[in-house]
């Protein structure tokens, strides 16, 4: 079931990138070009917090500090991360930089949405301002938290001063290729998949770089489930906002739906799913 779930989002994807391709003769060239609107990791974060505005509720004012990953660790460390902040100190609140990954422009851009605005950063404080129930920080499910901030990083191409095609193409994009990674994860660890059959895999959607490959193969066998928890958690926020979009009728909004999403705070989806049914009826 969830194979095949995977499956149709990805088709679903690659037939709507094909269909802007075809209605944009322009947007190959545009998309070599995409580039991010501000530099440094302040800059963008402080237009991240004014551009979602209109589709995010706002929350009480918080510092957070930007910082580099000490080199000694660079080579262990993600590209960039959120260190969740200690639960006396909500207003504690880090972004991590590890500056040997070279990320710059929309991938940078795209990157601290998912881990500031309104991603993880975001996130945690706009639930910690709930005054949510202590043990409730220790039960968070990590699909809910990955898969909130990789639904928030791809919505970001919007936010990024590109041409409408050109986000819509991105995002498409992004969703496909992880769900390249999350089929990956779900065949190595179910069926046996090796590194010939995940090569193969990869080769007929036009990735055949061995080396790469092998980095893929290599992460995924040793943390199962690993691209899950992001990819899964994405599309069961897809599930749920049209779920929100059928029982909320014409008053629905993305604004209502993210408000309602923030404010249910980290839980199992089937859970979000009935509460969102008495979180819009009240």
């Amino acid at each position: 079931m969830l194979k095949k779930r995977v499956a149709a989002q990805r088709a679903l994807d690659l037939t709507e990138i094909a269909a802007l391709f075809e209605m944009y003769p322009d947007l190959e060239t545009e998309y070599f070009l995409a580039d991010a609107p501000c530099e440094t990791p302040e800059e963008i974060l402080e237009l991240l917090k004014e551009q979602i505005a209109g589709d995010f509720p706002p929350m009480e004012s918080n510092d957070y500090t930007v910082k580099y990953v000490d080199p000694g660790m660079e080579d262990y460390l993600a590209p960039a991360f959120y260190l969740t902040s200690p639960l006396d100190d909500a207003s504690e609140n880090s972004i991590y930089i590890n500056e040997k990954n070279g990320y710059g422009g929309i991938r940078l851009f795209t990157t601290l949405a998912h881990e500031g605005y309104p991603g993880h950063l975001y996130q945690n404080v706009y639930f910690n301002s709930t005054d949510p129930s202590p043990i409730r920080t220790l039960l968070g499910p990590a699909g809910y938290s990955e898969g909130w901030a990789t639904y928030v990083e791809i919505l970001s191409y919007q936010y990024a001063g590109l041409s409408e095609p050109l986000a819509k193409l991105l995002s498409l994009e992004q969703s496909a290729v992880l769900s390249l990674y999350a089929t990956a994860d779900l065949y190595i660890h179910s069926e046996g998949w090796t590194f010939a059959d995940t090569l193969d895999f990869f080769s007929d959607y036009g990735f055949s770089d061995e080396e790469t490959i092998r980095e893929i193969y290599d992460l995924i066998a040793a943390e199962p489930s690993h691209y899950l928890k992001y990819y899964v958690g994405y599309i069961e926020l897809l599930s749920l906002k049209e779920y929100a979009a059928e029982i909320y009728g014409s008053d629905y909004t993305d604004y209502a739906f993210h408000q309602a999403i923030l404010e249910m705070g980290p839980a199992p989806f089937a859970v979000l799913k009935k509460y969102l049914t008495e979180y819009y009826d009240s």
